[in-house]
C-alpha cells in the first residue's frame, strides 16, 4: 500500500474515533457540571480553616504515618509530632474530642478575641513548623481514626510524598483538592447511573446538578478524610448493580463484587452493601428466567470476591479491637452481653437519633456544628417526607416497574438499618442517641435517584419538569445561606458560641456590611498557605457564585428541553 493510500485510511480511521468519542449535548452539559462540582470544591477547601473537617487532623495524621512508610498504625498510636504542636497554635472546632487536650487550645471563639499580635504570632509558629516533624511520632494525642479502613490513606500517601516538604497549611490543601477531585468521580457516575435508571440523558444533567449544589456534600469532601473515596466508590456499585439487574446483565454482580470488595476497603459501613447485593441478585434471579442459575452464580462469585478482597482487614480489625468494624464505639458496645445490648435498645431516643441524622444530613456546618434556623430544617424535611409519600403512594398504586427501583431501594434501606445500628452502638458507648448523617452522602446517587422517583409520583404530570430544578435552587440557596450567615462570620469571628450551648445567632446582612469585605477576606486567609491572599479569596468566591448559578442554568435548561421534546412519560423506566 503507497503512503497516501495509508495516509488517507489512517485519517478515516480517526475520524471514526473522534465520531465514536464526541460528545453529546447532555455530556457536555454534564462535563460543566464536574467543572464546576470540582470549582465549588475548592472554594470550600480554602473557606474551611485548618482542622475544622470532620475529624480532619486524625486523618491527615494517618496518610503521614503511611507515608513515613511505618505500615498501618493502631487506635493507640499517637499523631505526628507535627500535627500535636498544629493543635495548640490554630483555632479548633467546636467538639469535645479536640477539646479535651491539654492547653493552650484555641476554638475560633477565642482564637478571634486574642489581639492582632498575638493572632500573628500564633500564624509564625505555624509556618515554622518543621516540614519533618511530620515524619515524628508525636506524644498525644492517640491517633484514632487506625479504625478506618486504609485504601484511602494508600492512595493518598502517593502525591503526599511528593508534597512532603510543603508547609503544613499547602499540604492540608493540597490533600484537600485531591480530595475533591476524587468525589468529584460522583458526577460522571451519577450521570451514567440515573441515565440508566430514567433512560434519558437531560434528567440525568439536571440531577447531578442537584448533587453538585449540595453545601453539606461540600463540606464533607473538602477536607482530609475518606469519605471522599467511599462516595464514588458507592455510586460505582449503584451503577453496577443497575445494570446487573438488566435482563442479560447478570455478569455485572461479579464486577458489583469487586467494587464492593474495594469500598470494604474504605469504610466498615460497606458491610451494609452485603445484604443489598445478596437482595439485588435475589430478586433478579426471581425474575430471571430460564437465567436464574448464572444469576445466582454470578451473585455468589460477587459476593465471595467482595469478602476475600478485604478479609484480611477485617480479621486484623478482629484481633486488635475484639470486634470486625474495628470502630471505637462497637468495640465498647461489643464487650457488652447480649442482655445488656438487647435493653439498651428500649432506651434509645430513636426519634432524637434520627432527627439527629436528618439534621447533620441537611446541613451541620462542620465539626463546629453550627445550625441554621429550624424552619430551613423543616422545609428540607418536608420535602424529604413528600418523596416517602411519592414513593409509598406509587407503589400502592402499582405505578412503579420494580426491576431498577430494587438497587436504589436495597442499598439505601440497608445503609438506614446500618445507621439505627450505629445510633445502639454509640449509646450504649457514650449514652447518646445520635449518629452521623454526612455518612449518608455515600449513597447520594441512591438517594436522590429515591428522592426524584418519589417526587415525581407526587407531583402533577404537567409541573413534573419542575421538580429537579427546583431542588437544584433550594440546595443553592441553603449553600448561599449556610455560607454567608454561618461559615464565613464564624471563621471570622463576627459570630460566636453564645456559652457552653452549640447554638448560634446567624448573622444578618448588615453584620457583614458593617465588618466589610476587607475584614472578612483577610481573616479566611489565617493559617492558610502564603499563595492564598484575600484576592485570590475574593476569586475564589466569584468563582463559587458562578459555578453555584450554571448549575441552576443548566438543570433548568435540561428540563426545560425535556419538556420541549414532549416524551410520552418522566421516568419512563420506573414509574408507568
Amino acid at each position: 500500500m503507497d503512503v497516501p493510500a495509508a495516509l488517507i485510511r489512517l485519517g478515516i480511521s480517526g475520524q471514526r474515533i473522534v465520531k465514536t468519542f464526541k460528545l453529546g449535548r447532555s455530556e457536555k452539559l454534564v462535563l460543566v457540571i464536574w467543572i464546576c462540582f470540582v470549582v465549588r470544591g475548592c472554594f470550600y477547601c480554602a473557606l474551611l480553616p485548618m482542622w475544622e473537617g470532620y475529624d480532619e487532623p486524625f486523618h491527615f495524621a494517618f496518610i503521614q504515618h503511611v507515608a513515613a512508610g511505618k505500615g498501618l498504625p493502631v487506635p493507640t498510636t499517637p499523631v505526628s509530632r507535627e500535627v500535636q504542636e498544629s493543635l495548640h497554635l490554630v483555632p479548633l472546632s467546636w467538639q469535645e474530642r479536640l477539646h479535651a487536650l491539654a492547653p493552650p487550645i484555641y476554638s475560633e471563639d477565642s482564637y478571634w478575641q486574642l489581639t492582632k499580635a498575638e493572632r500573628k504570632n500564633l500564624q509564625q509558629q505555624v509556618r515554622a513548623l518543621p516540614p519533618e516533624w511530620g515524619m515524628q511520632p508525636g506524644t498525644a494525642p492517640a491517633l484514632y481514626e487506625a479504625q478506618q479502613a486504609p485504601l484511602y490513606y494508600w492512595i493518598m500517601a502517593v502525591p503526599f510524598r511528593l508534597v512532603a516538604e510543603w508547609p503544613l497549611a499547602a499540604r492540608v490543601l493540597f490533600l484537600r483538592v485531591a480530595s475533591v477531585l476524587l468525589a468529584s468521580l460522583v458526577i460522571p457516575l451519577a450521570y451514567a447511573a440515573a441515565g440508566r435508571f430514567f433512560a434519558g440523558d437531560t434528567q440525568a444533567s439536571a440531577i447531578v446538578a442537584v448533587i453538585a449544589c449540595m453545601p453539606e456534600l461540600m463540606i464533607d469532601i473538602s477536607r482530609v478524610g475518606n469519605e471522599s473515596l467511599a462516595i464514588p466508590v458507592y455510586s460505582l456499585l449503584t451503577l453496577l448493580l443497575l445494570r446487573a439487574v438488566q435482563r442479560g446483565g447478570s455478569r455485572w454482580f461479579v464486577a458489583a463484587g469487586v467494587v464492593l470488595g474495594a469500598g470494604l476497603l474504605t469504610k466498615a459501613y460497606f458491610v451494609f452493601a452485603i445484604p443489598a447485593l445478596l437482595a439485588t441478585g435475589a430478586y433478579s434471579a426471581w425474575q430471571g428466567g430460564a437465567q436464574r442459575r448464572r444469576i445466582i452464580f454470578n451473585t455468589a462469585l460477587g459476593t465471595v470476591l467482595a469478602v476475600l478482597i478485604s478479609f484480611a482487614w477485617y480479621w486484623r480489625n478482629h484481633l486488635v479491637t475484639g470486634t470486625w468494624s474495628g470502630e471505637q464505639d462497637a468495640a465498647i458496645a461489643a464487650h457488652g452481653t447480649v442482655s445488656h445490648v438487647v435493653g439498651a435498645v428500649g432506651h434509645v431516643h430513636w426519634t432524637g437519633a434520627i432527627a439527629s441524622v436528618l439534621i447533620s444530613h441537611i446541613w451541620f456546618g462542620g465539626w463546629s456544628f453550627l445550625k441554621l434556623p429550624r424552619f430551613v430544617y423543616a422545609v428540607f424535611v418536608l420535602g424529604m417526607g413528600a418523596a416517602v409519600v411519592g414513593l409509598a403512594k406509587a407503589v400502592l398504586g402499582h405505578r412503579l416497574r420494580p426491576g431498577q427501583l430494587v438497587v436504589p431501594l436495597a442499598l439505601y434501606g440497608f445503609f438506614w438499618v446500618g445507621l439505627l445500628c450505629d445510633v445502639l452502638a454509640i449509646y450504649i458507648a457514650r449514652g447518646v442517641s445520635a449518629s452521623c448523617g454526612w455518612y449518608l452522602y455515600a449513597l447520594i446517587v441512591p438517594e436522590v435517584l429515591l428522592v426524584t422517583c418519589g417526587l415525581y409520583a407526587l407531583a402533577p404530570e404537567v409541573w413534573r419538569w419542575t421538580v429537579l430544578p427546583g431542588m437544584t435552587v433550594a440546595f443553592a440557596a441553603l449553600d448561599l445561606y449556610g455560607a454567608h450567615a454561618l461559615l464565613v462570620p464564624y471563621y471570622t469571628g463576627l459570630i460566636s458560641h453564645p456559652g457552653a450551648g452549640d447554638l448560634i445567632r446567624p448573622a444578618g446582612l448588615s453584620d457583614l456590611v458593617n465588618a466589610g469585605p476587607h475584614l472578612l477576606l483577610a481573616r479566611l486567609t489565617a493559617n492558610r498557605p502564603a499563595f492564598l491572599s484575600p484576592e485570590m479569596m475574593a476569586l475564589l468566591l466569584l468563582a463559587w457564585y458562578a459555578a453555584t448559578a450554571v448549575c441552576v442554568a443548566i438543570s433548568y435548561s435540561a428540563m426545560r428541553r425535556h419538556r420541549r421534546l414532549d416524551q410520552p412519560e418522566m421516568a419512563a423506566t420506573v414509574i408507568r
